[in-house]
């Protein structure tokens, strides 16, 4: 089965939950690219402003088609208890091209259902898995059961 795992990240956390999917499953990776700078507390602000308006943002250009793919897992971090803004853009414009899904999101807190909700609603159809990983676990290393429980969950 091929697949892709894309992911946005901020600070880093879902970036490497990402890296170690994409190194477990042998698929392709790729980061959703936002043109608008969210960096530091002023980029906090205003991403989180941004994802409880459900705002849209423009991205760089794509470098995989997600067509081309039997599985898409598409990592969010958690804004506010929604979807990151650069997520909700990439899902709204490509989700009639993804085949089977599967979500996974990283969050300061415990809280996952408002982005898992959010990118189902987004898709229009459910995932075939959802993985959620607390900040605290990755600083701690404490993740690795649930990423395995996830892939073990994933149609390979």
């Amino acid at each position: 089965m091929k697949t892709l795992i894309l992911y946005y990240s901020r600070s880093g956390h879902t970036a490497k939950i990402a890296q170690e999917l994409a190194d477990a499953l042998e698929g392709d990776i790729e980061e959703i690219i936002d043109t608008k700078n969210r960096s530091g507390i002023i980029g906090w602000l205003r991403s989180g402003r941004d994802a409880m308006n459900k705002s849209l943002t423009l991205l760089k250009d794509p470098v995989n088609d997600p067509t081309e793919y039997d599985l898409i897992v598409i990592g969010t971090p958690n804004w506010a208890g929604h979807v990151s803004t650069p997520t909700r853009t990439y899902m709204h414009q490509n989700q009639a091209k993804f085949k089977e899904i599967a979500f996974f999101c990283t969050a300061g807190g415990d809280n996952f259902t408002g982005p898992f909700n959010e990118m189902k609603e987004l898709n229009g159809k459910s995932p075939v898995a959802t993985l959620g990983v607390r900040g605290k676990e990755i600083k701690d290393g404490i993740y690795e059961s649930n990423l395995q429980e996830f892939i073990k969950a994933l149609p390979m």
